[in-house]
Parts: C-alpha cells; structure tokens; sequence
C-alpha cells in the first residue's frame, strides 16, 4: 500500500459526521479477528506470514469481528484529533455499546464493553524483521497499551493505542472504510464481514487470486505474503475443507450482493482439496451510501437483507427520526417479518394520534376546571364591599 501524508489522510476521512474509518491497513489484512469468541485457547497459534515474514500470536484471548469494529473507530478518532499526545483516545461508553452490537446501556452492556476492550488489550503478537545489514530480528507488541472506563459523566472511557499502532497510522498506513457498508455486510454474514475489510486493504488494480488454504499451487497471486484465506478467516480449524469452502462462498454472495464493486467466487483448484478465490473491483461503481444511522441501518438490512433504502425510504426514515429515538425507530424495523417500513410509519402515526387524543382530553378537562372554578368565585365587587364593611 502507498504510503499516504496525514494530511492526505485526514482529508480522507473528512469531519466527525463522516462515515469513513481509518483501519490500520495490516490489521486489516493479519489473522487476528475470529468471527465469533471461542473458548480460550492456551497453546501457541500456528505461524502464519505477512508479506513473507512469519507472524504468530503468542498470547491472546479470542477476538472478534466487533472488537475489530471497535478499534477501527479508535483509530478514527485518533488520527481525526490529529494524533493527540500520549497515544490517548476518548470514547462514551454508549458509542462503544453501539459500535459491538448492543442499543441499551446497563451492567451487561458495560462488562461486554470492558470485554472487548480486554481482548484488544490482551494480544501479544510476535512479528519477524529483517534489520538492513540481514539479520533477523524479532518484535513483541500488541494493539493498546492501556483502557479506561468509568460510569461517572454518562459513561465515559479512553484507551491508549500502542506505540506501533500509532507509528504506523502516523505514517499513512490506512485503509479507508465505509463504515455503512461494513456495518450492513457483517449484520448479514460476519464472515462475509471479515473478507470484506481484508478486500478494502487490497488495491485490486487487476483482479487477483489468493489460495484458500495454505500452501498455494503455483501461479497464485500470493504465495505466501499475505495468510491464506482460510486463516485470515480463522476457519482453517475445522476438519472438513469442503465445508471451509462452502462457507467462504456464502460469504462471497453477500459480500457481492451488499458492495456492488466486487466480483467474487470461490474457484475449485486441479490440485485435490484446494480452492482459489478470484477477486475483482470495478472502481467505476459508486458504493451505495444510505445517510441513515448505523443502528437503524444494520435492523433495515436484518428485515431486507441485500435491498438498500431508497432515497424515498430514506427521507421518510429520516423524517420519523426527527420525531422518535434511535433505538425506536431500530426496533420497529427489525420487529418481525413483513413491510417494515410500512409497519414504522403506521405505528408512529398511531403514536402521534394517541398523543394528540390525550392531549386534546388534557386541554378540554383544563377548560371544564377553569370553568368550575370561575363559577364558584365570589365576585370582586363583593369582596371588596365586604372589606370596606366588615361585620
């Protein structure tokens, strides 16, 4: 990936309401994310490569593809703020929430938080280097140094990015993400998910092939610079590898139907037992956009599954959201099968009748009591006849 100046990448990624994230470009392209959280494994994670070095993870808990989407944010805002000093990212514990998959804040919300935070924390991953005069070296280091949570203030937070994180966003090593479009394709199929980010770090100037499992035949694109798909996946565990297949190419038939710029199909080698994964990206199709929040968004996409808002949908999306929380709007989407859509317009129009039935009632019992009570006071002139003449 070309280097980029930061100033480049903060244009890039445009003002706090941008929906564009700056993700480390070789985490994005490195083993590190599982698709779901699997019990703790004590043993050593077999090496894998990146850009022909071995790579390894010495120790770890199980990331997921959440906490992958979590730190994508942070590295955001880092290089938003303009690299602040000490490495330090502020963050509101409710975003984070939102950002792992969970609308409501409360006790479970906050340690699933911490959670995710704790596994970024946790990794130690050990890269191989080569020094300019041969020889070989060895890096340990990991994604933060630290992280802060506190339920004082509405719940706030802040984490500390390592020093080789920051290093290496401070030298234009990003990949530019639309955080919509993520936030669709893993609501559909995380693993689809997963492959997309990957896709995004690739320049795919022309199309490309990448082994599915290890050990490529000749002629691949790849051979062995970047992991093989199945272990960028984290699926090169299971025992069956047709299954592995099977799985990717679902994959590839949501990644291309939610991201209409990819092309890409999961081809049987000559070679028994191994696959090929042919990608290719039309640089002259616009990525669909929706301007809709990401959590309305993601529950519009669980109802629809591949079908974008239209920009009439949208506008009337937006226009209910004017009126009624986030979190209603979502949960009037994603509440059952059936017209969504038509299902959210009808009960905020019930909504908005009832309210002004009640207030209509309030109003005419206000007027019967003030009327009540003007019959029952003792005139003016009375009271004053009564004051200058007291008994």
């Amino acid at each position: 990936m070309a280097q980029l100046t930061n100033s480049r990448v903060v244009a890039a990624l445009g003002g706090r309401g941008s929906q564009t994230l700056g993700h480390e470009t070789n985490l994005a392209r490195a083993p590190l994310w599982d698709v779901r959280a699997r019990p703790v494994q004590l043993e050593l994670i077999a090496p894998s490569v990146l850009y022909g070095r071995q790579f390894r993870q010495v120790a770890w808990q199980p990331r997921t593809v959440a906490d992958q989407r979590l730190l994508a944010e942070l590295t955001t805002q880092y290089l938003r703020e303009g690299r602040p000093p000490g490495r330090r990212v502020k963050f509101s514990l409710g975003a984070a929430a939102r950002l792992i998959g969970h609308e409501s804040l409360g006790g479970e919300t906050r340690r699933l938080v911490r959670g995710s935070l704790g596994r970024l924390r946790s990794v130690t991953v050990e890269s191989a280097l080569r020094a300019p005069d041969g020889h070989e070296e060895t890096l340990l280091w990991g994604l933060l140094d630290r992280a802060f949570i506190t339920t004082r203030g509405g719940g706030q937070g802040w984490v500390t990015l390592s020093e080789e994180i920051a290093q290496l966003l401070q030298a234009g090593s990003v990949t530019f993400l639309h955080a919509p479009t993520w936030d669709a394709i893993t609501a559909a199929d995380s693993v689809a998910g997963r492959l997309w980010t990957f896709l995004e770090a690739e320049s795919l100037r022309e199309p490309r092939r990448y082994s599915l499992f290890a050990g490529p035949p000749k002629g691949l694109s790849e051979e062995r610079n970047l992991p093989a798909v199945a272990e960028l996946l984290r699926l090169d565990h299971w025992s069956e590898r047709w299954r592995v297949a099977q799985r990717v190419r679902q994959a590839c038939l949501v990644l291309t139907r939610h991201d209409l710029r990819y092309q890409a199909d999961l081809v049987k080698s000559r070679t028994q037992g191994m696959w090929r994964l042919e990608v290719a990206r039309n640089p002259r199709v616009t990525m669909p956009t929706s301007g809709l929040p990401q959590a309305v968004l993601a529950a519009w996409r669980r109802t629809y599954q591949g079908q974008l808002p239209s920009p009439r949908q949208t506008e009337a999306i937006q226009e209910v959201l004017t009126r009624r929380p986030l979190e209603w709007v979502a949960a009037q989407l994603s509440n059952g099968d059936g017209d969504a859509l038509r299902r959210l317009l009808a009960a905020d129009t019930s909504l908005s009748r009832t309210r002004l039935e009640s207030a209509a009632v309030a109003e005419a019992a206000w007027a019967e009591e003030k009327a009540a009570e003007a019959t029952t006071l003792e005139p003016i002139g009375a009271i004053l006849r009564r004051l200058a003449h007291p008994e």
